[in-house]
Formats: structure tokens, sequence, C-alpha cells
């Protein structure tokens, strides 16, 4: 769980992939001389749910969406870089990927994952980059220092993991919010926290937290549409604050659950293109 908090800046190759990230947009509407009413936070649900419940509710969408094909809208931003692009995503749990990243032009890199082998082309440069699906590799070519398992659970708006034992949990309610809120303690005193919406129960984000309350990752999901009798969020982005990285997919449009074939995660060698082996160039 700690690549979760942890930020990269990707080794200048020359070659680069924008992820995504937020786009905040604060409005303000003054009108006349009336004095506005501060939001009143919303009244607490009759009964919350149980950590037990919550827990079922999040594991039955993982057995439900285990494959994803869209097209989105990604953008990223760090302190020394921004960027936004088309990308089509193909995803299958749990931990398949592949990214095509579109200029005007053409195709401007395209990275496939099966699990264990990541390979990443960049056709203007003739060169293909392989190596093992490390969070590094993930890092060289995403810009975000995630596994396979996470960029995968993270595409298909699902949390990294889930936690095994419910009665660990605490279910508290964000009046602020309007938001159940459920926590659970990991090991080195870090404390795991997901979100649901109060009306449907629906996953609005997750949290990681230091020992000391330090926010270290946070994932937020919004914009959710029914997408073949499945509630899917169009709106998906990841923050890391330490690294002060922000990145988020915009999908336009999904697909679930198609049938995708495993050679979909693979790239065979392709003629004129050199071979870059990532692994041999990092013990160099």
């Amino acid at each position: 769980m700690n690549c979760w908090s942890a930020g990269l800046r990707t080794p200048d190759t020359g070659l680069r992939t924008f992820a995504s990230a937020f786009i905040l947009i604060f409005s303000v509407c003054l009108g006349g001389c009336a004095v506005r009413r501060p939001p009143q936070p919303a009244p607490p649900p009759v009964a919350l749910p149980s950590a037990q419940e919550l827990l079922t509710k999040l594991d039955a969408r993982r057995q439900s969406l285990t494959s994803l094909r869209g097209l989105a809208r990604v953008v990223y931003t760090d302190p020394h870089d921004r960027g936004t692009a088309k990308q089509a995503v193909a995803v299958v749990a749990p931990d398949q990927f592949r990214l095509e990243l579109f200029s005007p032009i053409g195709i401007m890199s395209l990275i496939t994952c099966d699990g264990r082998a990541l390979v990443a082309y960049f056709p203007r440069e003739k060169t293909i980059y392989r190596g093992a699906a490390t969070p590094l590799n993930v890092a060289r070519f995403t810009r975000v220092m995630l596994s396979a398992r996470d960029i995968a659970s993270l595409l298909l708006g699902l949390p990294p993991v889930l936690p095994r034992d419910s009665a660990v949990g605490t279910v508290g309610f964000d009046a602020d919010r309007g938001w159940v809120r459920l926590d659970f303690p990991l090991p080195g005193g870090s404390t795991f926290v997901l979100w649901f919406a109060q009306q449907t129960l629906l996953l609005t984000r997750w949290e990681m937290l230091a020992s000391d309350g330090t926010l270290l990752a946070r994932v937020s999901l919004a914009d959710y549409r029914r997408v073949n009798d499945q509630d899917f969020p169009f709106e998906i982005a990841l923050s890391d604050p330490q690294g002060k990285q922000e990145a988020s997919v915009y999908y336009e449009r999904v697909e679930l659950p198609p049938h995708l074939p495993d050679s979909l995660f693979t790239l065979a060698p392709i003629a004129g293109a050199q071979e870059v082996d990532v692994d041999a160039l990092a013990v160099e």
C-alpha cells in the first residue's frame, strides 16, 4: 500500500505519457444585497449501515466490474508539468491494462501490461521499452507510482484492496459532506478510509492517512452513470499531496464488461522499432 503515498517524476526519456488530474471549478454568485445562509449540514441517516454491509456491497461491485473498454480525456499535473490528451483504455481485472494515447496526428504512445510484463511503444521514436510490471516501471510511463493491480483497480473505479475483517472497521457520518465514512486501521498505524454517498452507498472517495493523520493519497469518484445495468463513475481523480501530483480520468465512453482477449495486453516486436530493456537500464 505504500506505493499510494509515493510521488515520482518521470525520468527524462524524451517520451512522456500524460495521465490524469483534478480540475476544480469554484463559482461564487453574489446577488443584490441579500444575505445568504450558509449551507446546513446533512441530517444523519436514521441508521448507519454496518461495516459488513458496506464491504459486501463493494465486494459485489468488484465481482461484477471485471473488464472495461472506453475513451477518456486524461489530465496530469505536477510541480514541473501539465498535460491533457485523449486516451483509449482497456482493462481486465486484476492486473491487465492497455493505454493508447492519441495526438492530433495519430497514436502518441501505447502501453500494455499483462500483469507480468510492461511494454511502452512510441511510434514517433520507433522505440519499444520492455520491463517487468513493477511500480517503478509503471511510473516511468504513466507518471504514477502504482502497481499493475492498482492501475487496473483505479481505472475500474475500485479501491486497491478491500479490508477482510469488518469487525475492526468504524462507521461514521460526515454531516458536512453528507457521506457515510468507513475507517480501517492498517499495520504501522496508518488508516484506510472509504466514503460512500448517503442515499446510494456508492463509493465517492477513498483515502490513505498516515499515523499522524497526514493525507498520503486520495481517489475521488463522481458522475456515476448507468452502463449495462451498473453504476459507473465517469470521473476518477487521483491526488498525491506529498508528491504534489494530481491525475484524473474523464471517461467519454465506457463499455462494461467487454470480452477482451489476452493478446490485447501484449505487444509483439515491430519491424523497424528499436527494443530497449528497461530493467537493464535500471541496473546500469
